[in-house]
């Protein structure tokens, strides 16, 4: 019975309205703006990392700004999948619509007894794959800046700016971008690849988007998990979790060497 129920949603998940070529299309008009965006921002961090603390006024309203331009960036990784997933239900009233797209995305019901396990190994495989990532970086003594290193070094200027992109990373980015990953490029990218293929090219578009060439071999490591846990479930809240509890294991360890709790 599991088998059959397994097939059938595995049918579901290959079965999704858009093409590869809008697939691509998509994906290209997405992660084009979103990689310039992230070149930007990051010449603009390393000049307020470089510059004197902050006055707290002054850095709170830099943490809103942060809040909500940020919100609003990851907010652009939606475009793409609800306006292919919404197009075949044109016919149904908006809730309905928005319901059957929702579901076309990967919003279904899991077994979590079932689920829990899986989520479990990939996120202590992510936790491992991270620790041997530093161990490589210190004993071969590489000149690498992850994403991490930077928003720690931006703590020491401007703490509360820190926590609000934090707090983004946590609760906003997991969903936006499992959404455009692992909801909409994954499913199509099967529609012309086997899964393997499929599993790898959505972990390499998904390590390139984050513009962190310091942490492109986690990065990629973390994509395989996510996308192996979207075609294992057929159901995007895995992914989600996991990309939840990932980043949500970072901004403790970063806020715990803020506080002095730790020391890196």
């Amino acid at each position: 019975m599991f088998e059959e129920k397994l097939v059938q949603e595995e049918k579901q998940l290959n079965d999704v309205p858009w093409t590869i070529r809008q697939t691509i299309i998509g994906t290209v008009l997405t992660l084009l703006p979103w990689l310039l965006f992230a070149i930007g921002a990051s010449l603009m961090h390393d000049r307020v990392a470089q510059t004197a603390p902050l006055p707290p006024g002054e850095d709170i309203l830099n943490a809103i700004t942060i809040l909500i331009f940020s919100t609003l960036i990851e907010g652009a990784f939606l475009i793409a999948p609800f306006y292919y997933a919404l197009r075949p239900y044109r016919a149904h009233p908006p809730g309905r619509r928005f319901q059957l797209a929702l579901r076309t995305l990967g919003f279904t019901g899991f077994s979590a007894r079932q689920v829990s396990s899986l989520i479990i190994v990939c996120f202590l495989t992510i936790f491992v794959l991270n620790i041997a990532y530093a161990q490589l970086i210190t004993a071969f003594h590489l000149n690498v800046q992850t994403n991490d290193q930077f928003i720690l070094n931006l703590s020491k200027s401007a703490p509360f700016t820190t926590y609000a992109t934090l707090l983004v990373a946590v609760l906003v980015a997991p969903f936006c971008e499992e959404i455009f990953f692992r909801g909409f490029v994954f499913p199509g990218l099967l529609k012309a690849s086997s899964v393997v293929t499929a599993i790898f090219g959505c972990a390499i578009l998904f390590a390139l988007a984050h513009g962190d060439s310091g942490s492109f071999p986690v990065l990629f490591g973390i994509g395989i998990a996510l996308s192996f846990l979207r075609w294992r479930t057929c159901s995007i809240w895995p992914s989600i979790i996991l990309h939840m509890l990932n980043n949500g294991l970072s901004a403790l360890l970063i806020i715990l060497v803020m506080l002095g709790i730790m020391r890196v």
